[in-house]
């Protein structure tokens, strides 16, 4: 059981570890685009909605590349939107002053990174215990009445704008 639980939690660190990385580089070229980027529709990607893909992911998909896949795009969309929601709750007019002052989209994209970089770490590991305690759940008698649950209301707090 503890060999399980250590491969588990070593795949779960990789495929976080490589989602951030490229969450972070997405996140980087989005905010140097000068276009507003619309992140509502990544608004799926709440808690509730990742338990509920990982317990279903950890019980449907056999070990292997499509595992590695899955878990890899799911931990980067929901650190993607992690990461432009924090950069985009910064004041606009924080913005416009920075832009003003001489600095160009380059370095504003690195001073938001920056500046949420904590908030970035913590989605990191905020990731990290969902799926690690998604696992449990996946090997136990109900596991997919409790992750199509978790999916029901994750949609359901979606819906209602409670994320």
């Amino acid at each position: 059981m503890k060999k399980i639980m250590l491969d588990v939690t070593f795949f779960t660190l990789i495929t976080g570890a490589v989602g951030l990385l490229i969450s972070i580089a997405l996140a980087f070229l989005i905010v140097i685009s000068k276009t507003f980027f619309k992140y509502g529709t990544f608004r799926v990607f709440n808690e509730l909605i990742v338990l509920g893909l990982g317990i279903l992911g950890w019980y449907y998909i056999p070990k292997g590349i499509l595992q590695l896949f899955f878990f890899l795009i799911l931990s980067t969309l929901y650190q993607l939107y992690r990461i432009i929601r924090d950069i985009y709750s910064i004041d606009t007019r924080f913005r416009i002053l920075v832009l003003a002052l001489g600095k160009d989209r380059f370095e504003y994209a690195i001073f938001s990174i920056k500046r949420v970089s904590k908030r970035i770490i913590g989605s990191f590991f905020k990731y990290f215990a969902i799926l690690i305690a998604a696992y449990p759940i996946s090997q136990s008698l109900h596991a997919e009445i409790v992750g199509v649950i978790s999916l029901l209301v994750g949609v359901i707090l979606v819906l209602l704008k409670l994320d």
